[in-house]
């Protein structure tokens, strides 16, 4: 899947705020988003990837936070903190594809799937004999909304949390090497694009629910976080 981001243009570069951010996942991704809080989105405005739509709820609530519509370019399967860095070191010892994965204030870890395996996941489950098990492993699709972490590294750095955020980018969807900077922003024609690729399901959620047993089986004192990607800043392009 491919997209293009288009910004227009600027007189003076600027850090990027919350309807920039909408824009971002709208046009380069094709995520529909909507605003909302930290927790929910808002109840009266419909997620749409509409940039006229977009400007306008954003004008109303201009530090709104950011929701990213589930269901429709992608699923979640939501898990602790612990389980997900747990998980995602296996996943990558392994040498597989992990897809974008995030962490969340509340200490959870989300990790990004194709749309539809929210509602498939009982059924994975079971075929994968993890059913009868409390192994909190949540997941949100159509109908849901997800806090949508900065896709910009440059504000992945900056203090965190900023009003608006709830979510910062673990394994983002768009390698780091690639994004522009924030004083790209400024262009007449910043133009990106971008494909997606989604994790095996199968072996991301039998990873995934062998790493909720094992964190309820062995709890550590302190939780350990997934690696941020940041910390290895990718060198100049």
């Amino acid at each position: 899947m491919a997209a293009t981001l288009v910004f227009a243009s600027r007189s003076t570069p600027v850090v990027p705020g919350p309807l920039d951010e909408a824009l971002w996942y709208a046009r380069a991704l094709g995520w529909p988003a909507a605003p909302g809080t930290v927790e929910r989105a808002d109840p009266v405005t419909a997620a749409t990837t509409d940039p006229r739509l977009l400007s306008a709820y954003w004008a109303n609530a201009p530090r709104a936070a950011v929701r990213l519509a589930a269901g429709v370019r992608f699923d979640v399967l939501d898990v602790p903190g612990a389980a997900g860095a747990w998980a995602l070191d296996r996943v990558e010892r392994q040498g597989l594809p992990v897809g974008p994965v995030a962490a969340t204030g509340t200490g959870r870890t989300q990790f990004f799937v194709a749309p539809g395996v929210a509602g498939d996941l009982p059924a994975l489950l079971d075929w994968l004999d993890w059913a009868d098990l409390d192994l909190d492993l949540r997941a949100y699709g159509e109908g849901d909304t997800v806090a949508a972490p900065s896709p910009w590294p440059a504000t992945w750095r900056s203090p965190w949390p900023r009003s608006w955020e709830h979510a910062r980018w673990v394994r983002p969807p768009v390698d780091p090497g690639r994004m522009p900077p924030v004083d790209a922003l400024a262009a007449s024609a910043a133009l990106l694009h971008v494909d997606v690729r989604f994790p095996d399901v199968t072996r991301l959620i039998g990873t995934l629910a062998h790493a909720c047993q094992h964190v309820r089986l062995f709890p550590r004192p302190r939780v350990r976080e997934p690696r941020l990607l940041t910390l290895h800043r990718p060198g100049a392009a």
